[in-house]
C-alpha cells in the first residue's frame, strides 16, 4: 500500500470513529424505551445522566483543547478510544445509577479528547488549500457512519428483543466496533511528529469576550441547540402518544437523527449562500420550527394521525439540521473579526451547547410528571427557542447594518 493510499484510508477510518464516539452518551436518541426498561431508569434520571455528561463537556472543551496542541495527537486519539471501548463494555454490564453517573463522566472525557485530537488531525491531513475539502468529506462520512451503525444497533435489537436486557447486546455491539476501530487507527494512522504551538492563551479568550457578535451569535447557538434537544424527544413521544412498536421508532429516529443530516445542511447552505443572508435564512427556519412545533402540540393522540406526526417529526429534523448547518455562518454578519473565528468558535461552543447541561432534566421531569402530557412543554421549548432564535437573528441583522454604516 502506498503512503497517499494510506493516508486516505487512514482519513476514512478516523473519521467513521468519530462519527460513532457519541452513540453510547447520546443512546437516548435511539433506544430511550430500552434505556427506561432494561436499565430500570427514570426519565429524571436519563436527564440526569446526560446533565452531567455535557457539564464535564462543557468545562472539558477549552482545557482539552490545549492537551490537544501540547501532547502526540496519534496517542490521544487511541488512548480515547481506548477509554471508551472499555467504559462501553462496562455500560453493557447493566450497572447501577451511581455507575452509569461515574461512566457518563468518564465517557465525556473519552469524547472531548477524542473530539478536539480529531478536528486537528483533519487539518493535518489536507493542506490550507483543502481545508474545506478534508472537512467536508468528513462531515459526509460521520453521517453515514452514524446512520449504517444504528441500523445495524437496530437489527441486533430486534433479534435479542425477547431477551431480559436486548440493549446490552447493542452496547457489546458498539463496544466491538470501538475495539475493531481503535486497532485501525493504530496501523494506519501517521505519527504527529509536527509540534505546533497553537494554544490560545487566557488573554485572547478575555479580548474575543468583548466582542458583542461572539456572545449574540453564542446566544443564537443555544436556541438552535434548545430546539434541537427537545426536538430529540420525538422517539418517545411517538411509542409514548402513538404506541408505535421500539424498533420501528426505533428506524424513524435513525433517519431523523443521522439520515437526513446527509443532505439537508449542505443543501440550505448553498440556498444561503444565495440569498446572501445567513440569517435572513435562519429567520425562515426558525419560523417553519415554531409552525411544526405548534403542529406536533395540536396532534391528537390517536393512532390514525401517527403517519401525519412522523412525517411533522422529520420535517422538524430537516429544518433543525438545516439550522446547525447555518448558524456559524452568522459570525460575519454579527461583526466577529475573521483573525478571532477559532478562539470565537470555542467561546461558542461552550455557551451554545449549554442545553445539554439541563434541558434534559428539566424536559424528562415534566414527562415524569405529566406522562404524555408532558409533550405540551417539550414542544412548547421548540416554540419559545425558534421564536427566541429569531429575535437575535433580527438584533445579529441590526447591528450587522449598523457596522456597514459606520
Amino acid at each position: 500500500m502506498n503512503a497517499k493510499a494510506k493516508k486516505w484510508i487512514g482519513f476514512i477510518v478516523l473519521t467513521l470513529a468519530a462519527g460513532l464516539i457519541y452513540r453510547v452518551p447520546y443512546l437516548k436518541t435511539v433506544f430511550y424505551d430500552n434505556m427506561i426498561s432494561d436499565f430500570a431508569l427514570t426519565n429524571t434520571q436519563i436527564g440526569i445522566l446526560m446533565s452531567v455528561y455535557s457539564l464535564t463537556k462543557t468545562v472539558l472543551y477549552i482545557p482539552g483543547g490545549i492537551l490537544a496542541d501540547r501532547f502526540d495527537n496519534r496517542k490521544m486519539l487511541l488512548g480515547s478510544t481506548a477509554l471508551l471501548a472499555v467504559l462501553t463494555f462496562w455500560y453493557a454490564a447493566v450497572p447501577g445509577f451511581f455507575m452509569l453517573e461515574v461512566i457518563y463522566f468518564l465517557l465525556a472525557v473519552s469524547n472531548v479528547l477524542f473530539w478536539v485530537s480529531f478536528v486537528k488531525a483533519v487539518r493535518l491531513f489536507g493542506t490550507e488549500d483543502e481545508q474545506g475539502s478534508v472537512f467536508g468529506y468528513s462531515e459526509g462520512i460521520r453521517a453515514v457512519a452514524g446512520l449504517l451503525i444504528n441500523f445495524a444497533a437496530l437489527g441486533i435489537l430486534g433479534y435479542y428483543i425477547s431477551s431480559t436486557c436486548p440493549l446490552r447486546y447493542v452496547l457489546i455491539f458498539y463496544g466491538v466496533v470501538y475495539v475493531i476501530m481503535g486497532v485501525a487507527m493504530f496501523f494506519l494512522l501517521p505519527k504527529d511528529n509536527k509540534r505546533e504551538n497553537v494554544a490560545t492563551s487566557l488573554k485572547d479568550y478575555l479580548n474575543v469576550l468583548k466582542v458583542p457578535g461572539v456572545w449574540l451569535v453564542a446566544i443564537l447557538v443555544l436556541c438552535a441547540y434548545s430546539v434541537q434537544v427537545a426536538a430529540e424527544y420525538t422517539t418517545t413521544y411517538l411509542t409514548t402518544v402513538f404506541g408505535m412498536g421500539a424498533v420501528i421508532a426505533g428506524i424513524v429516529a435513525t433517519i431523523r437523527s443521522y439520515g437526513i443530516g446527509i443532505f439537508s445542511a449542505p443543501i440550505i447552505g448553498k440556498i444561503s449562500d444565495k440569498v446572501g443572508s445567513y440569517t435572513k435564512t435562519l429567520i425562515g427556519l426558525f419560523a417553519v420550527e415554531m409552525i411544526l412545533g405548534a403542529v406536533l402540540i395540536l396532534i391528537p393522540g390517536q393512532p390514525n394521525f401517527l403517519i401525519l406526526a412522523i412525517i411533522v417529526v422529520l420535517a422538524l429534523a430537516t429544518v433543525y439540521y438545516a439550522v446547525r448547518g447555518v448558524y456559524y455562518a452568522t459570525m460575519g454578519e454579527a461583526g466577529v473579526p475573521v483573525a478571532m473565528t477559532g478562539t470565537a468558535t470555542g467561546i461558542i461552543s461552550v455557551i451554545g451547547y449549554l442545553p445539554d447541561a439541563y434541558e434534559n432534566t428539566i424536559l424528562g421531569s415534566f414527562l415524569d410528571k405529566y406522562e404524555a402530557g408532558g409533550f405540551t412543554y417539550v414542544f412548547g421549548t421548540v416554540v419559545l427557542f425558534a421564536a427566541l432564535g429569531i429575535v437575535m437573528c433580527l438584533i445579529i441583522r441590526a447591528k450587522g447594518k449598523r457596522g456597514k454604516k459606520a
